[in-house]
């Protein structure tokens, strides 16, 4: 009676681990990537052979739908923009369908003024919550959609979210922990990789831009040791990185991603910087400080050569609300500042 009791009390315990095996790979599933699947989808990515421009040099704004701002860019003279590809407001219901027609509006007025797009495919939509499985899934029909829509239309440009080391600002919210996150970040990357690589020959993938740790971000060493752990050098073909803190020293920002990459083998990759502005805009006004030791824009302009790619933040303030940073070359009402003059004036000195 005794062995038989034991045997059934093991039958009853190997039945219940059944019964909780599923839940528990769900809930993996819902909580985090797979590992296996990550692997996998990693193991996918393919370099690819496009021909990258030569140092573009454009604006970051994420009020680009803005007809308005759409205008103000312009009329810097950049050939450049940076605009984000609202995951969350193209499809604010998950499966319910995409809205394309404001940005296909945004694409063809930059197009019309001979100014080149570098979409952001970023803000997973609340829909999907923290279900990994679902993200997944519907980010990887999200960014074939988008592809395939604009590579027609002259897009070939993609930066996989934003600040991935940072979250709240792109990638995830920042409630949610960056370094417990990027094994989902590197799952993303892949699937636009292949995305991108299926659909588009001439397309090109940027990594997220790191924030700098100087300003709250993961340190971007410790980012890249576990992305390149992951086996992420194959996922994309640009490094970018937003300079903050380096003012007058961007060589030194340069210098330090650069033995990043040579430290994971992957040497010689391009290194945009794809954010990067300040918030003195008295300081910026070139009539009354015109020497690139004391302008921070001038400063950022005379140091271009340290990057292969440069993006400057932003055409208007971010946010109408009291204090907010005043990042922009005009209010959030569109009124111009002196150092939207100065920009217009330094772009218009550039090589072309």
């Amino acid at each position: 009676m005794a062995a038989m009791s034991r045997i059934l009390r093991h039958c009853a315990l190997v039945l219940s681990l059944a019964a909780a095996a599923p839940a528990s790979l769900a809930a993996q599933g819902r909580n985090s990537p797979d590992p296996q699947t990550i692997r996998a989808a990693v193991a996918e990515c393919r370099a690819g052979g496009a021909r990258l421009p030569p140092r573009p040099v454009g604006i970051s704004d994420p009020h680009a739908l803005d007809p308005a701002v759409i205008d103000l860019i312009a009329q810097t003279g950049v050939k450049w923009v940076r605009a984000e590809f609202h995951w969350s407001r193209i499809e604010p219901k998950p499966g319910a369908g995409y809205r394309w027609a404001a940005y296909d509006r945004m694409v063809a007025q930059f197009s019309q003024r001979g100014i080149q797009v570098l979409a952001i495919l970023t803000y997973i939509p609340e829909g999907y919550g923290r279900n990994w499985a679902a993200i997944d899934k519907g980010f990887q029909a999200f960014a074939t959609a988008a592809v395939q829509r604009y590579a027609r239309q002259g897009v070939h440009h993609w930066e996989i979210f934003n600040e991935p080391n940072l979250p709240g600002y792109g990638w995830l919210s920042k409630s949610d922990s960056a370094s417990a996150h990027l094994g989902a970040y590197a799952l993303l990357l892949a699937r636009a990789n292949r995305a991108i690589r299926r659909h588009d020959p001439a397309g090109v993938v940027v990594l997220g831009g790191l924030a700098s740790d100087q300003h709250r971000g993961m340190a971007a060493e410790s980012v890249m040791r576990e992305l390149y752990a992951l086996g992420i050098a194959r996922c994309f073909d640009v490094m970018a990185y937003h300079p903050y803190g380096y003012q007058n020293r961007f060589p030194a920002a340069r210098a330090r991603i650069d033995r990043i990459l040579e430290a994971a083998g992957d040497g010689g990759k391009p290194v945009w910087f794809t954010e990067y502005g300040w918030t003195d805009f008295h300081a910026m006004d070139q009539r009354a400080n015109a020497t690139a030791q004391t302008n921070p824009m001038m400063a950022a302009f005379s140091q271009l050569g340290a990057s292969d790619g440069f993006f400057w933040f932003a055409a208007k303030d971010y946010s109408a609300r009291r204090n907010a940073p005043t990042f922009g070359l005009a209010s959030f009402d569109l009124e111009k500042r002196p150092s939207f003059e100065t920009f217009r004036r330094l772009v218009s000195g550039l090589d072309r």
